[in-house]
């Protein structure tokens, strides 16, 4: 059984590559490629518009490896299908591209454009690696999926302490004026563009893992005023820090998972002066998600899943708010998440759901039916 993509990237010592291209001279040396993609089916209850269709995502993943020692990987992805003149939505970009040096099986360093390593989704989020047809909504307001960065980083394995695996980069930081109160500090992300390095930002993971659990926290810190005089001039002016912690567990037809973090915004009041927002000073929430395969009753033999799952979601962007800005009730969401997921194979798999969302303002409610299907190689 072939590891999800990401995840055995991120494996010292372990290989991605599903399909070698070609072979160079050096034996140490090959090309691969692989890649993820979804469609999606959405129905919002009551709307007066009737269900959309969406190929959501499309993702080729491309490496080289130079030597035992050096290997370049990177995912290019086309989101919405196209882009087209004068139309919104749709991108191309890069998710991520760098470099690895691998110093030894338990130690190697990085450098380019690469993923925080905050929380469970944004590293691992291959649709056959969740449930659901969406990521949950937590990874777009609280922690903002895909986040990447451009910068330098190391990661490794502490060998005497078994599962225990760690991740530091330091990243270009992000931008206050992109910060809302409804999404959070997601707008402030750069994504490798033009990226000013004014507040370069550290985030790191510590994981344990066994067969079966894996437990993590993850963090990130660093200013976001990009030497606005408004704001300051800084490294760490407008600081911002995330701290967040996951927990994952499969046992026997079972499968749990949870996460939650908190953002602290610390000059929300000074970045709300400037830019004419409602950037919450604190964001935090989380989710809690269970799952069954039905198969392991009905039909023991099969290497097949359909899970059933469930998953609710809490989370505030206005959890606190500076002086002299209005705590938005709206903000405060509850989102509950019934479906199943069937994997025929284990890196392909068809969805569908049905969410309730909720708001303690009682606005911006509703129902949604989606069903999906996405594959990775």
């Amino acid at each position: 059984m072939r590891l999800p993509l990401l995840p055995s990237l991120l494996l010292l010592g372990g290989a991605a590559p599903v399909v070698q291209l070609h072979a160079q001279t050096a034996d140490s040396q090959r090309t691969t490629i692989g890649g993820y993609g979804e469609v999606h089916y959405t129905n919002h209850s009551g709307a007066n518009t009737p269900g959309e269709v969406n190929l959501k995502r499309f993702v080729l993943y491309f490496g080289h490896q130079f030597s035992d020692r050096i290997t370049f990987r990177s995912e290019l992805e086309v989101e919405d299908a196209k882009i087209e003149g004068g139309n919104a939505g749709g991108e191309v970009a890069l998710e991520q591209a760098y470099l690895e040096y691998r110093l030894s099986d338990a130690f190697a360093l990085n450098a380019g454009l690469m993923l925080a390593p905050v929380g469970i989704v944004n590293e691992l989020h291959e649709p056959p690696t969740f449930n659901g047809v969406s990521r949950p909504d937590f990874h777009h307001d609280v922690i903002p999926t895909t986040w990447r960065e451009i910068g330098l980083g190391a990661a490794g394995r502490v060998a005497s302490l078994g599962g225990v695996s760690w991740r530091l980069l330091l990243l270009n930081g992000i931008i206050a004026s992109g910060f809302s109160g409804a999404e959070g500090i997601r707008g402030g992300r750069q994504e490798g563009r033009e990226a000013s390095f004014a507040n370069p930002s550290l985030t790191g993971r510590l994981e344990y893992g066994r067969p079966g659990l894996k437990v993590g926290g993850s963090f990130w810190f660093g200013g976001s005023a990009n030497q606005d005089s408004l704001l300051g001039m800084g490294t760490i002016d407008a600081p911002v820090s995330v701290l967040a912690a996951d927990a994952r567990y499969d046992v026997g037809a079972f499968q749990f998972r949870g996460e939650v973090a908190r953002v602290t915004v610390a000059d929300a009041d000074r970045i709300n002066a400037a830019f004419g927002g409602d950037v919450g000073s604190r964001i935090e929430g989380g989710y809690l998600e269970a799952g069954a395969n039905l198969l392991t009753w009905l039909a023991p033999a099969s290497t097949q899943r359909v899970v059933a799952f469930a998953r609710h979601e809490r989370y505030d962007t206005h959890a606190d708010v500076p002086a002299g800005t209005a705590r938005n009730p709206a903000y405060a969401r509850r989102i509950t998440t019934i479906g199943l997921t069937y994997k025929p194979l284990w890196n392909v798999a068809f969805k569908g759901d049905y969410q309730l969302v909720r708001t303690r303002a009682g606005v911006g409610e509703g129902e949604i039916l989606s069903f999906g299907v996405g594959y990775q190689f």
